[in-house]
């Protein structure tokens, strides 16, 4: 599902920067699949690739996210935290609020959307701001709409300190070609040790993977090796594509040439979604009857608001999700010399997670 979507925004957001957490969107899409029934239930499913993870009786889907938002390290910060408002007058089931909370640790609260629509909208602003330690400041511009049944939002932060820091006194200002072609001057880190590293001749691609203290969590940088080369290589991302580019992976000693960036994304997701296959997720004949048995609840808005500051100490990410319903492994080492991985055209770039086999979020970075 993640890289579906990543492609889908890749070809949307053709000359942008593209960043969001798989995993957050995956969180509040599971917590409408937790409440769904009959035609939207298969819908999602198929959607979120848990048919195709032979993932079909509910209690193993719904234990999958507890998993997930389980996920922790000592040695990084990894919050997740989800947060379900229920209109007053819209009668919530019991058995969803418990499964919200058990599978999902979200907090579910009876609100009156038609009176609070403005403090409703600063409460969740200021909850976004308080689970992303400040780094988003705010999700609602506006009161939230009188006609809001329901509104679920998650929010992910990671901040991850390098295993290996760069040294500031060695980064320099180096050029980037944005969009492979116009080229502008960046601070670029450096640094020079062993790392995971992959070469696929056969479509012109390395890989490095940076590691974070503890070693669970680590960025993989996927450079092509054309300035120009990045659309081709969205084009061929694949789950497989992913799992052959982990499994390559092996010890190489490397001068890394990394730029500092920072990057801001906020999508709205409905036409995206829509595109990868939820119609009745947002159409009038959506079955949250698991949630409520009030006929007539509509998802309108799927929002994600995403920042990552990549820096000689590490990394810090931050994204939120939203929906608003109507009414380890050891390096092989190789006496081979240095080679130099340079960033400074085009890159893709995953937060991975070497336990869980997952990208907890993805990026796309086009200009500088």
């Amino acid at each position: 599902f993640g890289i579906s979507l990543f492609r889908e925004l890749c070809s949307v957001q053709q000359d942008q920067n593209v960043f969001f957490s798989p995993a957050s969107v995956n969180i509040v899409l599971g917590l409408l699949y937790a409440g769904s029934q009959h035609k939207t239930l298969s819908e999602l499913s198929s959607v979120l690739g848990l048919t195709d993870a032979g993932l079909v009786e509910r209690n193993a889907v719904l234990s999958a996210y507890k998993s997930l938002v389980e996920i922790k390290s000592p040695n990084a910060t990894l919050d997740i935290a989800s947060t379900i408002l229920i209109e007053h007058s819209v009668k919530i089931l019991d058995q969803y609020k418990t499964d919200a909370a058990r599978y999902f640790e979200a907090e579910v609260r009876s609100v009156d959307f038609v009176r609070d629509g403005s403090r409703l909208a600063a409460e969740v602003n200021e909850w976004v701001s308080g689970k992303t330690h400040g780094k988003i400041a705010r999700l609602l511009e506006g009161a939230l709409p009188k006609n809001t049944g329901a509104y679920l939002a998650n929010a992910v932060f990671f901040k991850g300190t390098w295993l290996t820091k760069f040294k500031a006194s060695e980064t320099r200002s180096m050029p980037f070609y944005n969009h492979g072609r116009d080229q502008v001057q960046v601070p670029v880190m450096s640094v020079r040790r062993t790392f995971a590293y992959a070469y696929m001749q056969e479509i012109g691609v390395s890989a490095l993977s940076i590691p974070y203290a503890g070693e669970r969590f680590s960025m993989i940088a996927v450079l092509p090796s054309s300035r120009t080369g990045l659309p081709n290589i969205q084009r061929l991302l694949t789950v497989e594509f992913v799992e052959k580019l982990a499994n390559d992976l092996a010890g190489q000693e490397v001068i890394l040439l990394l730029p500092k960036f920072k990057l801001e994304t906020d999508y709205d997701l409905v036409t995206s979604l829509r595109k990868l296959g939820l119609e009745s997720t947002f159409g009038n004949d959506a079955d949250f009857s698991r949630m409520s048995p009030a006929n007539g609840l509509v998802v309108s808005d799927v929002k994600h608001k995403a920042m990552i500051e990549v820096n000689e100490e590490g990394t810090v990410a931050a994204v939120v999700s939203s929906v608003r319903v109507l009414a380890n492994r050891r390096l092989r080492s190789h006496p081979r010399p240095p080679i130099t991985f340079r960033v400074e055209h085009p890159f893709l770039f995953f937060i991975w997670d070497s336990v869980e086999k997952r990208a907890l979020f993805m990026g796309a970075v086009k200009k500088l």
